[in-house]
């Protein structure tokens, strides 16, 4: 272990005995050696004079030499796992010490609400991550980003790579609501606004991260529904001054995307659809895919008259055919990397760390200005004011600059043109085609939107001992956030292939007309004051009590305001234009939480373990008849292996625990700030006279105010067990949990007549229930170290009232009697093989049906079964077809260790996922005939001499494609994959080597190789990635990346 590390060990010390003593040198020179029960030298033991910073670690031999050190002076003398030791110089010149195992540290201290406990005492369901997790995996703009498969029971999404805005989220053991039930984030103590605040947090400066995910969270109330995140960050070690540095560099690649057709796939696949569709060469497209097969890397000029258009019907001013891959096009390597830096160090009075962190991370895009810096700053002191009363500071600071191109979401939409597109003009100018203009160059000359974050937390505690038993603390904490985004959308002059201005007025987007400059500013306050008594008291030998009570207060407070302009001069950086300046936005809202809260804990000589806990809410949010409600948890242990008849035993199983929990929180996430006031939709462009010539601009009134919503009550049963076998080398633990809401806020139907939208009622019940399990083996092979572990989870859910009951084809959100997101289709009956296949379906049901089946059905086309045997085809004959949140997360981790080297990999995966996308033009080939498509469909399409393809034959008509591929149970697809999220090696130098090679300089040097996401197995085969979200479709997102990453670390 690092040297400034050392003096974090048990507060418990002992005097050690010296196994001889040397008279007393004249020089004041103190020399030693620190060993182990066993005789073994103890490399790397501090040796501190007590009061001051002087000190050294004992080298190779456990051997240590301090200089100048008068007779008064007291050594300590510590290592992490070993208690620590004082003893007074009294004119000793040669002291040797033999260190003693500290067995209350072998007791993982595990921090939950409002103060730690011993993990062995532990009965709610809490999951621990160490900063181990976050060590050695490159560039990261969010912790999340390394906690994918790494906690059972806990899912991490993600919607896109592009910087700075990936969309990171984090679910605990899935839904609990239809509303938002989002986990509560705790950092240092002190409630965060969001868990996207993670993303202001450098995991370098994480030391644990937490998931309370039963009646634990229980003692945090009303914000606990789904689950609670304390993240506990680093905090300083008395000893001398620790440097550390931790940098890497990251080369990212883009994953998983569609192989688009190439020129000649493209227009041979669609001569195939118009020919199935009985269309020739009087069709305009039929004249154009011949034209380009006949011209192909050739260029036709027709604006300037030089000559004839060949087919006048297509509106355009120059024909050119190259073969051009969009994919390619727009998307390519980018780098990122990351510098932390930390220093550390103390005596027993007072311990500081100071740490500071850079990120930049490029996008893979390659048009435009797109990249996220952040810097970040955190110190964290622990002074010792007295025996008696404790100070910890935390202060931080974070600035976070973004850019990106102000036409993202419009570009996105058209990456994929035709291919014959080409990139530029022929001397490299923004082109536009007829109406099309090029993605590529509205990304890079449309604009920039900038983003500048910045935000300073404090924390300060207050701890104070009255006496042995009793002990208080108290914190305030206050954020804040400010953000400005300067948003301009730039002119763009297009032009003709040949370099020539294009004076086309049909859409050369955007104008100078439609130029614009919004600037935005908003600002976020939060503040929270918490003060607890904790009292613990062992009676006896055998019963232990721990009391704690205390009280918090929260409010946030939020503000922004924006202003809009047209017309602008792009280059100035302030408001300016000559159309129309306006208030873009403009809204200012608070909202607070008052809490009283307390635990009891009881355990009959550690071995039978109880926990009771209990929280009372008031929100601002609520009126004040319905502001205020109770929730508790009470959670109970049995630690089997303390039991005598498990004497004979123990030595193979060292800790089997049972556990089971109940407890009930809050959700009140369906609420808006203000839904207990009637409030107004105004509109100054109108209104009413009332009254000496004064108008009203009220328009109308917004939602219709009740005062009798309250919190959804959740429900929280839990039964686990807990082990650790085989010497330590095996352990794990798995628990089953069944949640229920039975007052979920939901939105009621009303008459049209009512006049204003019906405010949601406590009317709706919901439930979800699963199971999750953790193993892990470490041993030891001679000289090699390894581990294999893993983790699984199964949670399913069920809307039991307050959904829809109507169900329609695709996605559906809420339907009773199913789970959330659910997805229902109709039964695929296989393909229209012949002629006289195709008039018997139609005599069946062509004019019979609900489906829109078209009257030119084809030969090639699908057939859906009539499920209920009515006789027709209609929504009745819809069956469900999965849902599109897995069901199974899973993931399995290994590695091994060989003097210094190490290798180490984690595959994370899902399954029973039903993945229902819309049927874009990624999916349907020829659905938008100006657009490319994915080439996965070639060979595979069905057609007189492939009658088991698995595609429909091609079409171009939009009624033939909307029949093939609407939602069946042959257009879903099978969301299961694999993924090896990280692979690594590396090398330590050995300690012994470094400390002779450097002098003593550094206590730690390692190098890595890094890699992310650069395999996966999916069952979904045209480059859709398989983590994506289902809204995420037609090519509108940042392509997940594979990053590589080569990096150090290095301790002074």
């Amino acid at each position: 272990m690092m040297a400034s590390a050392l003096l974090a060990g048990s507060p418990g010390t002992a005097f050690a005995d010296t196994d001889n003593i040397l008279e007393v040198l004249q020089n004041s020179t103190v020399r030693g050696k620190v060993v182990d029960a066993g005789g073994e030298p103890v490399i790397g033991a501090s040796v501190v004079v007590k009061g001051t910073t002087t000190g050294v670690i004992t080298d190779l031999d456990g051997n240590f030499i301090l200089n100048n050190v008068s007779e008064k002076s007291v050594l300590v003398i510590s290592y992490v796992g070993y208690k620590s030791q004082e003893i007074t110089v009294s004119g000793k010149s040669a002291i040797n010490v033999t260190m003693q195992e500290d067995s209350e540290m072998l007791d993982e201290v595990v921090v939950v609400g409002y103060g730690a406990m011993k993990k062995s005492s532990l009965t709610g369901s809490v999951t621990v991550v160490d900063s181990k997790i976050f060590e050695n995996k490159g560039s990261m703009s969010n912790p999340l980003q390394a906690l994918q498969g790494q906690a059972p029971g806990v899912r991490i999404t993600r919607s896109s790579s592009a910087p700075g805005e990936e969309g990171w989220g984090v679910s605990l053991r899935g839904a609990v609501s239809k509303n938002t039930t989002e986990p509560l984030l705790i950092i240092d103590g002190v409630p965060s606004d969001a868990v996207s605040d993670l993303q202001y947090l450098n995991p370098s400066d994480i030391e644990t991260m937490n998931f309370l995910k039963d009646a634990s969270a229980a003692i945090y109330g009303a914000k606990a529904a789904g689950g609670v995140i304390i993240v506990t960050t680093k905090r300083p070690q008395a000893g001398k001054l620790k440097i550390e540095y931790n940098g890497s560099y990251t080369r990212k690649m883009p994953g998983l995307q569609a192989e688009l057709m190439s020129l000649d796939e493209w227009a041979g696949s669609f001569l195939q659809a118009m020919e199935n569709d009985g269309l020739d060469d009087t069709y305009t497209w039929y004249r154009y895919v011949k034209l380009m097969q006949a011209n192909k890397g050739g260029f036709i000029n027709v604006h300037d008259g030089s000559n004839p258009n060949p087919i006048p019907g297509m509106g355009v001013n120059d024909y050119v055919f190259h073969d051009v891959n969009w994919t390619d096009v727009m998307w390519g390597p980018a780098n990122s990397t990351q510098h932390d830096l930390s220093f550390s160090g103390g005596n027993e009075k007072v311990t500081y760390r100071l740490s500071a962190g850079y990120l930049f991370d490029d996008s893979n895009l390659r048009w435009g200005e797109n990249n996220n810096q952040q810097y970040t700053f955190r110190s964290s002191n622990v002074i010792k004011a007295t025996d008696r009363l404790t100070i910890e500071s935390v202060i931080s600071a974070v600035r976070k600059e973004q850019v990106t191109p102000t036409q993202i979401g419009r570009a996105l939409n058209v990456t994929t043109p035709l291919p014959g597109r080409p990139v530029s003009t022929i001397d490299g100018k923004p082109y536009l085609w007829g109406t099309d203009y090029t993605a590529n160059w509205l990304l890079e000359l449309g604009g920039e939107n900038k983003l500048v974050v910045t935000t300073f937390n404090l924390n300060e505690t207050l701890k104070y001992q009255f006496t042995k038993e009793l002990t208080a603390s108290a914190t305030f904490g206050y954020s804040t956030n400010s953000a400005i985004r300067d948003e301009k959308m730039k002119s763009i002059q297009w032009y003709h292939y040949d370099g020539t201005v294009n004076t086309s007025t049909a859409n050369p987007y955007p104008t100078q007309a439609e130029s614009k400059y919004t600037k935005r500013a908003s600002r976020t306050d939060n503040y929270s004051v918490s003060g607890y008594l904790n009292y613990a008291k062992t009676i006896g030998k055998n019963h232990n009590i721990n009391a704690m009570a205390g009280m918090q207060y929260d409010r946030r407070d939020y503000e922004i305001t924006g202003t809009s302009a047209t017309d602008i001069q792009s280059e100035l950086g302030i408001i300016n234009g000559n159309g129309v300046i306006s208030i873009a936005e403009a809204k200012k809202n608070s909202y607070a939480l008052l809490s009283y809260f307390g635990r009891l804990n009881y355990n009959y000589n550690q071995k039978y373990l109880i926990e009771f806990n209990a929280r009372y809410d008031g929100s601002s949010k609520f009126q004040p008849e319905n502001r205020w409600k109770g929730f508790y948890g009470v959670s109970a242990g049995w630690r089997i292996t303390e039991e005598a008849f498990m004497v004979n035993i123990k030595k193979y199983i060292e800790e089997l625990k049972i556990r089971a929990s109940y407890g009930e929180v809050g959700n009140q996430s369906g609420i808006g700030l203000y839904d207990g006031v009637q409030l107004y939709n105004f509109n100054t462009a109108s209104g009413a006279y009332i009254g000496d010539g004064k108008v009203s601009y009220i328009a109308a009134a917004k939602e219709l105010v009740t005062t009798n919503r309250t919190w959804e009550r959740i429900k929280n049963y839990n039964v686990g067990f807990d082990f650790t076998v085989l010497n330590s080398r095996l352990s794990g633990s798995v628990d089953l949990y069944m949640k229920k809401n039975d007052n979920m806020l939901i939105g009621l139907l009303y008459p049209g007549t009512l006049g204003g939208n019906a405010p949601a009622s406590n009317n709706g019940k919901f439930e979800s229930k699963g199971y999750e399990g953790m193993l892990r083996w470490s041993d030891k092979i001679g000289e090699v170290s390894y581990h294999i572990g893993g983790t699984y989870t199964y949670m399913e859910n069920k809307l039991l009232s307050g959904g829809n009951d109507v169900i329609s084809a695709g996605f559906n959100s809420t339907i009773n009697g199913y789970p959330l997101n659910s997805v229902f289709g109709y039964r695929y009956a296989g393909k229209i093989q012949n002629e006289e296949d195709l008039q018997a379906y139609k005599n069946l049901y062509y004019g019979n049906n609900t489906l829109s089946m078209p009257s030119n059905l084809r030969v090639g086309d699908h057939m859906y079964e009539d499920v209920n045997k009515d006789g027709k085809l209609t929504q009745d004959d819809l069956v469900f077809l999965g849902t599109d949140d897995p069901k199974v997360t899973f993931a399995f981790d290994l590695g091994l260790e060989w003097r210094g080297f190490d290798v180490s990999a984690i595959f994370q995966g899902a399954a029973q996922r039903t993945v229902c996308r819309d049927a874009d033009s990624w999916k349907v080939p020829f659905k938008a005939v100006w657009m490319n498509t994915s080439n996965h469909t070639i060979g595979k399409v069905w057609s007189p001499e492939n009658p088991n393809g698995r595609y429909p034959a091609y079409s171009t008509k939009s009624e033939i494609n909307n029949w093939n591929y609407m939602p069946s149970s042959w257009f879903i697809e099978d969301g299961t994959y694999l993924r090896l999220k990280n692979l690594t090696v590396g090398y330590t130098i050995p300690k012994a080597i470094l400390t002779k090679i450097t002098k003593g300089v550094l206590e730690n040097f390692r190098v890595y190789v890094t890699g992310t996401d650069i395999w996966e197995n999916s069952k979904i085969n045209d480059g859709w990635d398989p983590e994506a979200t289902r809204k995420v479709s037609d090519r509108q997102r940042y392509p997940f990346t594979r990053t590589y990453t080569v990096g150090l670390n290095a301790t002074f």
